[in-house]
């Protein structure tokens, strides 16, 4: 598979939402081991909430005619640290065995999208080494606003529908939503692809194109083999996303 093949670069990307995930497989990981770099992560994204997992055990219960008596003991665990930006926008989620990064901001570009996710898998890459990584993921969240959607084919290629007529359909169109899943030949990688769209005004509407990457395959973490896979994912996800628009909406996407 191609690693490094030219996009067309947007001057108004609609990535709305940037994820990236690693699900990794560590014996004997404490995920208070990741306190010792609280501190460096803390230089990017300032804001720490600890997320408590509570669980209940029962010891011993008796029930008895007209009474009953429940003993239990109770335990509660961190299950989570979430590190943020002043402004919420940006999340870094660690627990025992899942890592990631989400972003909300304006995206700039993939390089600084990238170079952000690999700054904090280096920074936990120490504790990383010689993992099991279970599975690699991004999920980038795109939206559209499109003022005439009575004929979806000038945006889209990709549609499911039985009324069109002409190119339009039969009547005003208020909500729209269909679901894809792909499978990458010779990989173990899948696509979870969805579409919607909802009419929110008399003349705009807000197309949302949710495209999720997953690769099973089980690799051995080291910064390199992260870094090649996510280059292996973000292409298999441009090439959906550009495969999906029409010329018409690349051209939104480019305009000031």
């Amino acid at each position: 598979m191609t690693m490094n093949k030219d996009w067309p670069k947007l001057e108004k990307p609609p990535v709305v939402i940037a994820i990236f995930q690693l699900k990794f497989s560590k014996s004997n990981f404490d995920i208070k081991e990741t306190l010792q770099y609280d501190e460096l992560i803390k230089h990017i994204l300032p804001y720490r909430d600890d997320a408590v997992a509570v669980g209940v055990n029962f010891d011993r219960t008796n029930i008895q005619l007209g009474q009953s008596q429940i003993i239990g003991t109770s335990n509660a665990e961190i299950s989570c640290y979430v590190y943020y930006s002043q402004n919420k926008k940006n999340k870094l989620e660690l627990s025992k065995d899942t890592i990631s990064f989400i972003s909300e901001e304006n995206y700039i570009g993939w390089s600084d999208f990238k170079e952000r996710v690999m700054k904090f898998l280096k920074i936990l890459s120490p504790i990383l080494e010689q993992s099991k990584i279970m599975r690699s993921s991004i999920r980038f969240i795109n939206r559209f606003d499109i003022n005439d959607f009575s004929d979806p084919s000038q945006y889209f290629k990709t549609l499911i529908t039985t009324s069109l007529q002409g190119g339009q359909t039969t009547y005003p169109l208020q909500q729209y939503g269909f679901r894809l899943l792909m499978n990458i030949p010779g990989t173990d990688i899948h696509s979870i692809v969805n579409h919607n769209v909802e009419n929110v005004a008399q003349t705009q509407y807000l197309y949302t194109l949710d495209i999720d990457v997953l690769d099973k395959q089980n690799l051995i973490f080291t910064i390199n083999s992260i870094e090649e896979k996510i280059d292996i994912l973000r292409n298999v996800k441009n090439q959906i996303f550009f495969d999906t628009l029409t010329e018409k909406t690349i051209s939104i996407c480019n305009c000031r």
